[in-house]
This record gives structure tokens, sequence and C-alpha cells, in this order.
């Protein structure tokens, strides 16, 4: 299940910290009130009228303005109304990745116990440069119930991703009117990498499909094959059915978990050469990391990972997928005047199976032991 969180403010009182905040304190809510350009042009339209009563004198056209400008003052007051006393949240996912679509949640609860509200418009605002996020649209919160809809959050990049506050918006009656009330809802989550769908064509040979698989004699979790039997080997390790069937002493190879260590390689220093291409292709090398890792830990390997600043020992489970993908959503790419050999050449005596990666001025490289794989283009979905 899809671990979530939720974030709330109420106008009039000191909302209580996120559960991962930041620390930033939650700032009061921020009101604007004014007309829409259709409320504009028939605000103007009740002067023209009113200019007609005053040059002819007619009481019928005083008439017509006073039923205009009253029902230009209701339709101010409803919208103010509309959004008096409402609590609004946030729900994000804990665990985003980069260029790829989620949802959040938002929910607008409605204490009053005697008006609806209806066609709110939430956005979220970003403070830094003013542009807006994504938006959620509900039609209809009634009295002391809680209504619900979302949009989805697309993250361009890897890394930290901060939110500010949402507007909650409304021109409800007519459109006249805009009330709109912004609401400080400071967040801030990792965003890890991309992870692909599917490895390119022409790359089913490699690690993801049991290339790693270690082989052990002895009592194991899967049969792999049948050997002889060699002088010292225990005699619990002999297949006595199939050393019938092929009339010789047989030995049980079968396979072990423990045995399967993957170290993912991703190079982040390359040699300044001032032309940018290699760094064009870099967060492509970043996210087949990020997807090799996610892979071989579905497929119970235990993953390890290497570049030039962290070592981290293989291991299973979702605490080593979290611990490396934090890692590459925040890696830096690194630029030295000269380049030695391949860095993790000391891994060769540690029986450890590595899987290279790094960026080139075409695209990506991946290597597993000697096979090695070059694309230009991202296939992967």
């Amino acid at each position: 299940m899809k671990k979530t969180r939720r974030t709330s403010v109420k106008r009039g009182k000191k909302p209580s910290p996120s559960k991962r905040g930041t620390g930033a304190p939650h700032r009061m809510a921020t009101s604007h009130f004014g007309p829409t350009t259709p409320g504009g042009f028939f605000f103007l339209l009740m002067f023209l009228i009113m200019g007609a009563a005053v040059a002819s004198g007619h009481n019928l056209l005083y008439l017509v303005v006073c039923l205009f400008l009253g029902a230009f003052v209701v339709m101010g007051n409803v919208a103010v109304m509309n959004l008096r006393g409402l609590k609004v949240e946030r729900e994000i996912p804990d665990y985003v990745h980069a260029q790829t679509p989620h949802s959040v949640n938002i929910y607008v609860t409605n204490p009053r116990r005697v008006m609806d509200s209806f066609a709110l418009e939430i956005r979220e605002v970003n403070h830094s440069n003013g542009k807006q996020g994504g938006k959620a649209f509900i039609h209809l919160v009634e009295k002391q119930k809680e209504a619900k809809s979302s949009y989805v959050l697309d993250i361009p990049h890897r890394g930290w991703y901060e939110f500010h506050g949402l507007e909650v918006v409304t021109r409800f009656p007519f459109g006249f009117w805009e009330r709109s009330r912004v609401v400080s809802l400071p967040e801030r989550i990792l965003a890890f990498p991309k992870v692909y769908r599917t490895w390119p064509e022409g790359m089913s040979e490699m690690t993801l499909e049991g290339e790693f698989l270690g082989n052990r004699s002895g009592m194991g979790d899967e049969l792999l094959n049948f050997r002889d039997y060699e002088p010292g080997d225990p005699t619990r390790w002999i297949h006595w059915k199939n050393s019938a069937k092929v009339d010789r002493l047989t030995v049980s190879v079968f396979h072990h978990p423990k045995n399967r260590n993957v170290v993912v390689c991703l190079r982040t220093t390359y040699q300044d050469r001032r032309d940018g291409r290699v760094s064009n292709h870099f967060e492509e090398a970043v996210s087949w990391a990020a997807t090799a890792v996610c892979k071989l830990l579905e497929k119970g390997v235990s993953v390890g990972y290497m570049d030039e600043t962290v070592w981290i020992t293989p291991q299973a489970g979702e605490g080593q997928r979290l611990r490396v993908l934090s890692h590459l959503a925040l890696v830096p790419l690194a630029w030295s005047r000269e380049m030695g050999g391949p860095f993790f050449d000391s891994l060769s005596a540690q029986h450890h199976e590595t899987m290279f990666i790094e960026a080139t001025e075409t695209g990506v490289r991946i290597e597993t032991g000697s096979r090695q794989h070059h694309f230009e283009e991202t296939r992967g979905g």
C-alpha cells in the first residue's frame, strides 16, 4: 500500500506541524476578493444604465439599476460566505519519483451547520516564482461533511521538492466575483530518480533475467542441476534417485539467495572537457542505476551500490531500496581534469557481481562482467 501523509490548516486556528515538517512555521492565511472580468463588464453596464436613468429621468431605469446593484452585492457576499470556515488538507505520497505522475489528494471539510460550499478550485501555489502547480476542483462540500478531489503531481527533476501553500478559489454563484484564500502549508519531499518500466531492447540477457543466480552444492531453495560426486562431498548431498538413473553417484546443486549479491556502480566523476555532452546523459544514467536497484530487489537479489563517494553494502528489502534511492536522488555530477581506470576494480576480490553504469557523450553505457551495452535513446517507459 502506498504510504501518504496529510497536512492541514484551518482559518483562524494554528495548524499542527506536518509529520515531516521542515520546521518552518505555518503562516496565517491571506485573502483576495475582487470582481472578475465578466463582473467588471456587468458593473460597467450598471453605470451605463445609471447614466441613462439620470439623463432621461425614467424611474424604471432607476429600478433596474437598483436591482442590478443589489444582485451584484449579494453575489459578492455569497462568494465570501462560500469559503468561510473551510478546512483544507493535502495528502502527499511519502515516496515519489521524478518524471512520474503521482496523485495528490485534496480534502476540504465544511464545519458549518447551515450553508453548503459550492464550486471550489484548489490550486498549489509556489511562492518562490509565483507559478501555480496542480489544481483540483470540488463542485460541492455539504455542511458538516468532507469532500475529496485530487490532481496529478509530476516533478520534473530528482532531489528536494517543496510545497508552499494552497489557494482556495470560488466564483460562486455566477462568476462575477472571485474570492480566494491562500493557506501556507509548507512541505518538503525527496523525489527519487525516475525508474523505467523495462530495459531497452537487446538487454534481456543481462542481470535482471537471472545472470547473477548463485549456485552452491547442498541444500537450498531451488534445484539448479546435478554434478558428479567428488571425494569429500557429504553423503547427504547425494541425490540417490538421479544417481540410480545415470548409474553413477551425483550430488544436487541448489540456488542459495544469500549467494546472489549484485553491486550497482555508477560513475559520477567525469573528465572535464567543457563541452557538456556527458552532462546531457548523466540524469539518464542515474535513472538506469535506480531502475537496476529496484528490479533486482524485486527479484530477491541482495543489492549494493557504489560510486566515487559512497559504498553501500549489499542487502535486500525495502529499507535497502530507500537507502540507495535516497542517495541517488541527491548524487551530483562531478568533474575532474584527469581520469584514471574504472573505480570499481577493487570489487573483483570481494566476490560481488557488478553492474557498471556511466554516461557517455552519445548516451549511456551499461556493463555487467564482460558484457557491454550502449544505447543513445531511452526506451524504457
